[in-house]
């Protein structure tokens, strides 16, 4: 996926224009003038946001500094002019799977907002796959990667990996994130995010060396240095919609029935529990993404995961395909 930023030195040129068009306020293109001088300089910080301040993921952003509101700025047009259709599709996953990944996060400390990362880093698919090699909506890599520290571990056989699945990545990358918050260093979320794109070890040497100065005043990686304007950006446009233009209608929340874990007594096909829900296997699976497709089958627990794999069904119709699970010999009654 393409987090490559416009160059600083564009930035510094469009400075002017764009803290003048934030302190106008409106969202029309700047006058004839300022066109032939940056024609990008289309989108502006809203009335509302200059008049209350924002924040991202509990820590508020001072947009009253000239190169933070500048470099907000240029990923609002970024995102609006270049990856528009790209943001339309993750306002429309948000919608559908948003509710299931933020609730996850409140429920493990971690701030909501960080549901925009997971956008920005898959696009909102669990089969997203990374040049580094990061798997699912939070591009987590192998439980031997460098940037992953911490020990977290994560299960991936031929026929599952929960780096796809919604609520297990998700329970990960907010572990490991935590883990990323240096408390003892008084580390906010915004360089803890840097150091989950990054790796802790570009982040904390950095950070080691600018003691008591913010994100904003470091010099990072190219991927930590535009991923929190852009992150900032896009809540922005996700929070005023209205203002930016942006029209989506409005999908229903994913509703289905949770079966948890399931100690299965022989590995489950996807296309087996279709057609005990009067449906099709590829619908089974968008539910169950963590199952490889490849293979459609939900496997029975081994080492790795002794506690098995959970399933979920169509909204209504758990206790029926748990029922036939023990009748077919799938579970112990």
């Amino acid at each position: 996926m393409d987090l490559g930023s416009w160059s600083r030195g564009r930035c510094i040129i469009a400075a002017t224009i764009l803290v003048s068009l934030c302190a106008g306020g409106g969202a029309a293109a700047a006058g004839p003038g300022a066109q032939a001088a940056y024609n990008r300089a289309n989108y502006v910080l809203s009335p509302e946001v200059i008049k209350n301040g924002f924040s991202f993921a509990e820590v508020q952003i001072p947009l009253d500094k000239r190169e933070v509101s500048t470099r907000v700025v240029e990923q609002v047009n970024y995102l609006l002019m270049d990856r528009r259709a790209s943001m339309m599709q993750w306002f429309d996953r948000m919608a559908v799977s948003g509710p299931m990944i933020r609730k996850v996060l409140s429920d493990e400390g971690v701030p909501e907002d960080l549901i925009y990362l997971a956008a920005l880093l898959s696009d909102m698919l669990p089969n997203a796959k990374t040049k580094s090699g990061g798997v699912g909506w939070w591009a987590l890599g192998s439980s031997k990667d460098k940037k992953n520290p911490s020990g977290v571990p994560w299960v991936v056989t031929n026929d599952w990996d929960d780096r796809r699945d919604p609520v297990l990545s998700t329970r990960i990358a907010a572990t490991l994130m935590q883990g990323l918050l240096r408390k003892d260093r008084k580390t906010n979320w915004l360089l803890a995010v840097c150091s989950f794109v990054d790796g802790s070890d570009k982040i904390d040497a950095i950070a080691d060396k600018a003691a008591g100065f913010s994100y904003w005043d470091m010099t990072l990686p190219s991927f930590s240095e535009v991923v929190i304007p852009r992150l900032v950006a896009l809540k922005m446009i996700d929070t005023y919609r209205a203002f930016y233009g942006v029209n989506v209608p409005t999908l229903p929340p994913l509703a289905f029935d949770y079966l948890d874990r399931l100690k299965l007594l022989k590995d489950l096909p996807l296309h087996v529990v279709a057609k005990w829900c009067g449906t099709n296997a590829r619908s089974i699976w968008e539910l169950n993404p963590g199952v490889d497709p490849s293979t459609g089958i939900l496997p029975k627990p081994d080492r790795r995961s002794p506690s098995g794999f959970p399933l979920r069904v169509p909204k209504g119709v758990g206790a029926k395909v748990k029922q036939l699970l023990v009748r077919e010999g799938y579970l112990q009654n």
